[in-house]
């Protein structure tokens, strides 16, 4: 993990001198993004094309792709694996949910 130092990044006049802020930034990240289709159900699941060396971290959101106005849905992560994701969702709906999984390579 290289560090970076936090106050390079906004301008710093001569006359204020400021001690660097290190922050940890990854050396290999490992990320993969997409879409599940809901066809009237509240369940449905994604196998990933990308090989996770551990579960990865998973967010996803309803996104209403029939423009029916179901997608008024509360979307979550029932199970997550290195190989899949399953989806959950507080009622059935028809639309998709967009998702991205993130793994940070160590």
């Amino acid at each position: 993990m290289a560090n970076r130092d936090k106050n390079r990044y906004r301008k710093v006049y001569n006359f204020i001198r400021r001690k660097p802020i290190l922050e940890g930034v990854p050396d290999d990240v490992l990320i993969e993004s997409g879409d599940v289709v809901f066809t009237a159900t509240d369940e449905a699941t994604h196998t990933f094309t990308k090989v996770f060396s551990s579960a990865p971290y998973v967010t996803a959101t309803a996104y209403d792709s029939e423009t029916n106005d179901e997608a008024n849905v509360n979307v979550y992560i029932k199970s997550v694996s290195t190989t899949s994701v399953t989806f959950a969702t507080s009622a059935a709906f028809t639309g998709k949910v967009h998702f991205q999984a993130i793994a940070v390579i160590q």
